[in-house]
């Protein structure tokens, strides 16, 4: 599924009927919250994760704090989660949230590579990890991943 997008960041964005018929039935598809203190990063990865018809963001955060606040509100089926946030980091945030809400998968996602985070993030209860670098082309299988598996 996830290897033809609907658009390319070079195409233009469909009109608001023809997006209508491209969403479908809501049910059927995978509810994203987007977590990072970036503004600009979190726009990319809307821009990803809406690029395909069966992915939705339901929701944005920029902080820990935000994010278990937004997982209670609007029960993503997916937190893609920046490890490195103000207030509340990344790594106590997804702790909170599988402890509070077992079943939503989290994908820890940071510009750190190194064991050490991606150890940290897998303890506090990670789906998988990806590198900001990699997300572009990995993201989309992670978050099919994350859901299949909870099946």
């Amino acid at each position: 599924m996830c290897s033809e997008p609907l658009s390319t960041p070079e195409s233009p964005s469909p009109s608001a009927s023809s997006q209508l018929s491209l969403q479908g039935d809501k049910s059927s598809r995978i509810r994203v919250l987007l977590v990072d203190d970036h503004t600009m990063l979190r726009e990319g990865l809307r821009s990803i994760v809406n690029g395909y018809n069966h992915l939705e963001v339901v929701g944005e955060a920029s902080t820990g704090l935000e994010a278990i606040e937004a997982v209670r509100l609007l029960r993503p089926d997916v937190v893609v989660m920046d490890i490195n946030m103000p207030m509340m980091n990344g790594i106590e945030a997804t702790e909170l949230i599988k402890e509070a809400f077992p079943k939503t998968s989290v994908i820890g996602l940071s510009v750190h590579g190194e064991m050490d985070y991606v150890q940290k993030m897998q303890a506090a209860g990670i789906h998988s990890y990806l590198t900001k670098e990699s997300a572009v082309g990995t993201l989309c299988r992670a978050i099919e991943d994350a859901v299949s598996e909870k099946q």
